[in-house]
C-alpha cells in the first residue's frame, strides 16, 4: 500500500515523489523558501550594538516558560553563550546544558550563582516551568512589585500569552511562540502593539515547511490535529496552514483534540489523539503533525498508525519527532543565529531602546531532517539529491 497521492507525480520506486535531481531539489526548495522569506531589510537593526558600559543599572531578570522543552533550553543556552561572547556576563564554563535536554530550572539556578555579569542578576527564584493559568496569575502579580524583577525572558506560546499582559509594565521578550501574532502576544512585524512586549517572529516559517512537504508528495488531503481553542489554533499555526492549503490547492482534514490541562489530565490527551491520528491515517494522504503536549519518549507509540498505513508524516516540532518516527522535518541548523538576535534584543533593551518597535523578525538557513527507517516502513524512497540536501538523518543502522 502506498500513500494516497495523485498517480501523476509517483516517481520509478512506486511511491509518490516528484522527480528529482540534486539540482532540481535544491533549486526547487531555494526558490520555495526564498518566495515565502521576509526581505533582508526587515532583519536590519536601528543602531550598532551596545556595550554593557551602555547600561546604566544591573538588570534582575526572570525566566518563564510553557513546559520543559528542549528547543527552549537550547535557546536560552544560544542567547547565554552569546551574552558571554560579548562580554556581558563572566565565563560561562561548566554550565549546566547539554544539546538535547530539556531541563532550564538547573541551568537558571546555576546561573543565579555563577554568571558573573557586570549588569545582570539571574533572580534564582524567578523560574517558572509548566506554567498554569494559576501560576501566571502569581507570577504576573511579582511583575507588578516595582523593584523585583526588571525582566522577563518567556519560552513558548502558552506563557507568552499569559505574560504578554497590560496588568504589569515589566519589559518580556518572547521566543519559541509558534505564531505570536495569531496568539495575540504582538500585534505585527513592524509594531508590537504594547510599550513593553517583543516576540521573536519567523513569519512564514510553516509556510515554508509545508512548500517543501507538498512539493514532495504533492498531496491532495492534509490530516492536521490540533487543540480547537485560540491558544490552540495559535500553537498549530492554523492561519499559516490555512493559507498555505488555499495557495497551493489541497484540502485539510480536521481532527480536534483539547490539550491537557495538567499532567493528571494526560492520559484523557494521549487517548484523544491516538482517536484521531488513527482517523487521519485513514482518511488523508499526508499528515502535517502540529505541536502537542506528548513527552518525546512516548511519540515513536503514537505515530504507529501513520506508519502502518504508509502515510507520510511531516513534523512542525523539528528534528527531534523525525529521530523518534517521523519522516520529515525542517528546522534550524544551529541555535547561534537566534542567540546572537536574541542577546543583541537583550542589550538594547538594558540599554534604553525602545522594546516596542525593535526588530522582531529573524530566521535563518533551515536544515532537513530525515529518518530512514519511516522512509522504508511506509515504502518510500527517499531520493538520492534529498540525502544528499539532507543535514541530519535518522534511522540508519
Amino acid at each position: 500500500m502506498s500513500p494516497r497521492v495523485p498517480s501523476a507525480v509517483r516517481s520509478t520506486s512506486g511511491h509518490p515523489a516528484t522527480t528529482m535531481t540534486r539540482r532540481g531539489w535544491m533549486a526547487g526548495a531555494a526558490a520555495g523558501l526564498g518566495a515565502l522569506c521576509a526581505p533582508g531589510a526587515v532583519l536590519a537593526a536601528p543602531h550598532p550594538l551596545p556595550s554593557v558600559r551602555d547600561v546604566p543599572r544591573r538588570w534582575r531578570v526572570g525566566y518563564a516558560e510553557s513546559m520543559p522543552y528542549g528547543n527552549y533550553a537550547a535557546t536560552l543556552a544560544a542567547i547565554l553563550g552569546e551574552l558571554e561572547r560579548m562580554g556581558w556576563t563572566g565565563a560561562l564554563t561548566g554550565m549546566p546544558y547539554r544539546p538535547g535536554q530539556t531541563d532550564t530550572a538547573a541551568l537558571w539556578s546555576w546561573l543565579a550563582a555563577h554568571a558573573g555579569s557586570p549588569v545582570l542578576d539571574f533572580v534564582a527564584d524567578a523560574h517558572a516551568t509548566n506554567l498554569t493559568p494559576d501560576g501566571a496569575a502569581t507570577l504576573v502579580r511579582r511583575l507588578q512589585d516595582h523593584g523585583d524583577i526588571d525582566l522577563m525572558i518567556v519560552m513558548g506560546t502558552v506563557a507568552g500569552v499569559a505574560l504578554a499582559s497590560d496588568a504589569h509594565r515589566v519589559p518580556v521578550l518572547a521566543f519559541s511562540c509558534t505564531n505570536p501574532i495569531a496568539a495575540g502576544i504582538v500585534a505585527a512585524e513592524a509594531d508590537t502593539g504594547r510599550d513593553h512586549v517583543w516576540a521573536h517572529l519567523d513569519p512564514r516559517r510553516f509556510q515554508r515547511q509545508l512548500s517543501i512537504f507538498h512539493k514532495t508528495f504533492r498531496f491532495r488531503r492534509l490530516g492536521i490535529a490540533h487543540d480547537d481553542s485560540p491558544t490552540g489554533r495559535a500553537i498549530a499555526s492554523l492561519p499559516d496552514i490555512e493559507a498555505t492549503a488555499e495557495r497551493l490547492g489541497f484540502a485539510l482534514v480536521r481532527r480536534h483534540v483539547r490539550a491537557p490541562i495538567d499532567h493528571l489530565n494526560q492520559y484523557r490527551y494521549e487517548v484523544e489523539l491516538t482517536t484521531a491520528w488513527e482517523a487521519l491515517s485513514r482518511e488523508a494522504d499526508a499528515v502535517y503533525i502540529t505541536y502537542g503536549r506528548w513527552p518525546l519518549d512516548r511519540f515513536s507509540s503514537l505515530v504507529r498508525p501513520f506508519l502502518k498505513r504508509r502515510i507520510p508524516t511531516f513534523s512542525q516540532l523539528g528534528p527531534e519527532e523525525v529521530e523518534r518516527g517521523a519522516l520529515m522535518s525542517i528546522a534550524r541548523a544551529d541555535m547561534a543565529g537566534i542567540g546572537h538576535f536574541g542577546a543583541a534584543t537583550l542589550a538594547r533593551v538594558m540599554a534604553g531602546e525602545p522594546l516596542r518597535h525593535l526588530p522582531q523578525v529573524y530566521f535563518d538557513t533551515p536544515s532537513i531532517a530525515w529518518n530512514a527507517a519511516t522512509a522504508a516502513a511506509i515504502g518510500y524512497r527517499i531520493p538520492f539529491p534529498a540525502l544528499l540536501a539532507a543535514d541530519s538523518l535518522h534511522g540508519v543502522l
